[in-house]
């Protein structure tokens, strides 16, 4: 791994090549040194520790040769060293004054093993900050975390792959040829700076308000029964008796707003058939259909898949589908009247009739 002190050195030798250079015109120095760090740096890499920079003016004058360009000929005039040059030597100065003491140099080597962390790190913190300016879907109302999750999806994955890519290049001193590419490199390194906090915040914050959400909702659901209960048992059917006791074959049931009182779960969604029942092995209740006309239901008693008859196939399953038996012949009437109350000496009230069981529902 190429170690700080070695990529300061080659930023600082460039530099000092491209200050040897700085009587020809900006587009052709551009068009010499287009590369320059990149190749020393795989050099660098290849070579190790017997790697060492030539010297900065010879190279100059050979470059020069190379490209049939003529000899540096000084005027007297003194030009003005670019800010990012004076920076550059700057930092090589300064890493070779800390790297005197060996407590500090050990120091610079240990952060600069660290770079890749920072490299995948900027990269995130940069995904962060641009998805939720296109993939609002991710959940900008769930935090940050989520975002991290949308990048499992095609949009994120490319997105997240061309930052990882743009970045660890950068880190590794590729893909920032030109003045105006480290310019921009520059910036976005800076920025991503300053957002990291803010982003690690955010992150620790959404991971912990998805996990509570989490455990609510979890403990929401081990309460909740789908469809229509009693007692929290889940009713498969509904059988409507009118007032003189007598069943009634069809009748359609609706809630004070005037929706459709069913059975099943809002989880049934579209399914011709009670998925609660048969993933539990029926007997299934089916909708009430007619041709032309929208599966219903609120339309009782349902139809039912006996038990035992269940083949996994859809189609054949509700073939067998068969009209319900209700579970009595008749009810006790609705009382129309208060029974009078029984004197002394007088019969009692005769009792009101039984319900007269059919056979159990299959």
């Amino acid at each position: 791994m190429i170690t700080t002190s070695v990529h300061d050195d080659i930023h600082a030798f460039a530099a000092a090549v491209r200050a040897h250079l700085d009587d020809l015109p900006a587009d052709e120095v551009d068009d010499l040194l287009d590369g320059l760090e990149a190749d020393l740096s795989d050099q660098a890499a290849e070579a190790g520790d017997d790697f060492t920079l030539p010297d900065a003016t010879t190279y100059a004058a050979e470059l020069r040769a190379a490209a049939g360009l003529p000899e540096r000929t000084d005027t007297g005039t003194v030009k003005r060293q670019p800010l990012s040059e004076r920076l550059a030597r700057m930092r090589g100065a300064t890493s070779a004054q800390i790297r005197r003491n060996p407590a500090a140099a050990w120091t610079l080597d240990l952060l600069a093993s660290f770079a890749p962390i920072w490299w995948i790190l900027r990269a995130v913190v940069l995904y962060l900050f641009i998805a939720p300016f296109f993939w609002s879907g991710y959940g900008w109302r769930s935090g940050s975390f989520s975002y991290l999750i949308g990048a499992t999806q095609l949009p994120g994955i490319v997105l997240m792959t061309v930052l990882l890519l743009v970045s660890v290049q950068w880190g590794r001193g590729h893909w920032a040829p030109n003045r105006i590419l480290r310019g921009i490199r520059t910036a976005v390194t800076v920025v991503a700076l300053v957002l990291t906090p803010f982003t690690l915040i955010a992150l620790t914050s959404s991971l912990q308000s998805m996990l509570w959400d989490s455990s609510v909702g979890a403990s929401a659901a081990a309460n909740f029964t789908p469809g229509l209960s009693v007692d929290g048992q889940r009713v498969r059917n509904i059988f409507a008796f009118d007032a003189e006791g007598n069943a009634i074959p069809t009748v359609q049931l609706f809630d004070q707003d005037g929706n459709p009182l069913t059975t099943v779960g809002r989880e049934n969604g579209p399914s011709p058939y009670d998925a609660y029942f048969y993933g539990g092995g029926g007997p299934v209740p089916v909708p009430y259909t007619a041709p032309g006309a929208t599966d219903a239901w609120n339309v009782f008693p349902l139809r039912e898949i006996p038990p035992g008859v269940l083949t996994w196939n859809a189609a054949e399953d509700l073939a067998k589908a068969k009209p319900t038996v209700f579970p009595f012949l008749r009810v006790q009437p609705v009382p129309t009247e208060v029974a009078p109350t029984p004197t002394a000496g007088t019969d009692a009230a005769p009792a009101a009739p039984t319900p007269t069981p059919t056979s159990p529902t299959p």
